[in-house]
């Protein structure tokens, strides 16, 4: 039996049947036939195993308002769809799957922001038709925009191992890791651990008072925004030449309930004001100090109309003791640690019973609860810890303050409390 070599390094013979060992009979050239046309198919498959998709690709700018959209894509033969984008204003993109090019069974959106990570995206195929709609819905038009889409055989994406973690990486992280350790150490995008501690030296048996080195009942919640006046009680807390601190910076929410930080040069005894509106306080802090290394009075920072204390910062400490978080629009606190303590200071009698509450006030429903209460004999301990087995969530536009009253007068009291700050995926 003789013939021809194939492209494939195997022999057939020109024609006829070739004998088995059986003495059975096939037909070879029908055989031929069937190997050379599986093996064709193979060959399609590898040469177009990951292409780039022109019809739900794009770097046609998109103003305010509209958007891309796609033409539906046949990719039965295929496994995954990865979409990258890169432009300059916010938006969002929705990959579509239909079974028909006409119904849509699946829809999965992924929210871009351009001052944040914005990795690629990785889908895996789950019906024969798909496409690729973006939105522009930032409020301005867009100056560029490059919108690519590759369809074929993707493996899982990858970051290294020491960089930020986007909120919706595809990636599967495969470094050793805490979750708590990584946000602390700002290795989770949109997430931020906040430690939030004060004291009250002298908490009296008429009222309740807040957590807070200023002490009195809860005064911490403004009608709107307001510039917040800062003054020391002492001449060396001023900038350049100050012995004290000569810098501070406030971190907090402003009129809109989006997060804001300040710097602020100290004049001493004289008043400056803030450039920006606060609706709260949730740290004001050493920015600059001279060689005291800390601040060496007392630095109170007041709502510039209503005359509300928003914050203090205690002489020699550095920076606010006080039990109160304001939490963001788009944003959510996990509070998963809380720590209560009281004693008894000279005078006004015996060991007291302390009570100490937490409340929320939410701005989206304009109203206050109750979340937490608990009750600490002094003659039996002095101190409470909480670690919830779930993380208390506090919702966005809300304040988070600890109470405490007492039996006796001229009680203390410490707090602390932790969680994460998390931003919604979409914000």
């Amino acid at each position: 039996m003789s013939g021809p070599a194939t492209e494939r390094g195997f022999q057939h013979p020109d024609e006829g049947l070739e004998h088995k060992s059986d003495g059975s009979q096939f037909d070879v050239p029908a055989w031929r036939e069937s190997i050379e046309t599986k093996i064709s198919s193979i060959d399609t498959a590898v040469n177009t195993q990951t292409y780039i998709s022109t019809d739900n690709s794009s770097t046609t700018l998109i103003t305010n308002g509209n958007n891309f959209t796609g033409t539906w894509e046949d990719v039965t033969k295929y496994n995954s769809v990865v979409v990258a984008v890169k432009t300059d204003q916010d938006g969002y993109f929705e990959i579509q799957f239909s079974p028909d090019g006409t119904n849509i069974d699946s829809t999965l959106t992924r929210y871009y922001k351009p001052n944040q990570i914005e990795a690629p995206h990785r889908f895996t195929i789950t019906r024969q038709y798909f496409r690729v709609i973006f939105y522009n819905s930032s409020g301005s038009d867009q100056t560029f925009l490059r919108l690519q889409t590759t369809i074929g055989e993707k493996l899982d994406l990858n970051s290294p191992t020491d960089s930020v973690m986007s909120q919706d990486f595809d990636a599967i992280s495969v470094r050793p890791t805490d979750y708590a350790t990584e946000v602390a150490l700002g290795r989770r995008q949109g997430a931020f651990t906040w430690n939030k501690f004060g004291y009250n030296e002298d908490v009296d048996t008429a009222s309740a008072e807040v957590v807070a080195s200023f002490g009195g009942a809860f005064n911490q919640k403004l009608a709107s925004g307001e510039t917040l006046d800062i003054v020391s009680s002492s001449a060396n807390d001023t900038n350049s030449s100050g012995t004290g601190v000569r810098q501070v910076v406030i971190f907090g929410v402003d009129s809109n309930w989006d997060t804001v930080t300040e710097v602020l040069a100290m004049n001493g005894l004289t008043t400056v004001t803030t450039t920006n509106s606060f609706l709260g306080v949730n740290r004001m802090t050493i920015y600059t100090s001279g060689t005291l290394d800390s601040n060496d009075g007392v630095i109170t920072a007041t709502a510039t109309a209503s005359g509300n204390v928003m914050a203090e910062m205690p002489a020699g400490e550095g920076t606010t003791q006080q039990c109160l978080f304001y939490v963001p629009q788009n944003h959510q606190f996990l509070a998963t640690w809380l720590y209560t303590h009281a004693i008894k200071s000279s005078g006004g009698g015996s060991n007291p019973d302390v009570t100490f509450k937490a409340f929320v006030y939410s701005a989206v429903v304009d109203s206050k609860f109750e979340v937490f209460r608990d009750d600490i004999d002094l003659t039996i301990e002095t101190s409470r810890q909480l670690t919830p087995s779930e993380p208390f969530v506090i919702g966005e536009k809300s304040i988070f303050w600890l109470e405490a009253s007492t039996t006796a007068n001229n009680t203390s009291v410490r707090g602390r409390f932790s969680g994460k700050l998390i931003r919604d995926a979409d914000a």
